[in-house]
């Protein structure tokens, strides 16, 4: 069991029967009536967010979380299907179930993590960063840099990017997975 001093960012405890994973957590004492812990987390199963106020008496348990490297396959139109790498074992998730931010980044061939709880699998996680090719931009026009020298650019799962002035079509950039950003051109 883990008391409110052991709730950290990114650990994973069970709250209610479901899994949670912690975004944020502070600890704040106000004199007399003891510590309070304020936790941001969000639901592995639902993908909710949300904000609660825990006591310094309550507990929880560690969730039961594996997780196996898999291969995303291909989609359906409803269902998103991944392939374990070592048992072969496929699994399908709509795309209530994974986000739409979390799709933007899938092309066939994709590694991931299957996250399974309790023995059942709930998501996936995305490699931190992935390299994608440009295939919409718009043309650059010599001096204007109204707007920090920045403009939106479409890639080849369908999502737009902000990126420099000097990405063009045909590029490859890559793009950091948990908050949308371009982080570089790729050049190989």
């Amino acid at each position: 069991m883990l008391s409110i001093s052991d709730i950290k960012k990114g650990k994973i405890i069970v709250v209610d029967d479901s899994p949670f994973l912690v975004l944020f957590s502070q600890l704040s004492k106000k004199g007399r009536a003891g510590s309070v812990l304020t936790v941001k987390m969000k639901n592995l199963i639902t993908n909710n967010t949300q904000e609660r106020n825990f006591k310094q008496s309550d507990m929880f348990p560690e969730a039961d979380i594996a997780e196996a490297y898999a291969e995303y396959l291909y989609s359906d139109g409803e269902q998103y299907h991944f392939m374990d790498e070592r048992t072969f074992e496929q699994y399908a998730f709509d795309l209530e179930t994974l986000g739409e931010n979390t799709v933007g980044y899938l092309q066939e061939g994709a590694k991931v993590k299957i996250v399974t709880y309790n023995g059942e699998p709930i998501t996936i996680n995305l490699p931190p960063k992935v390299v994608l090719e440009v295939t919409e931009a718009a043309p650059t026009i010599k001096g204007n840099t109204v707007d920090a020298a920045m403009k939106t650019v479409k890639v080849e799962t369908g999502i737009e990017v902000k990126v420099p002035m000097f990405i063009n079509q045909g590029d490859k950039i890559r793009i950091n997975t948990e908050t949308g950003i371009y982080e570089e051109k790729v050049t190989n």
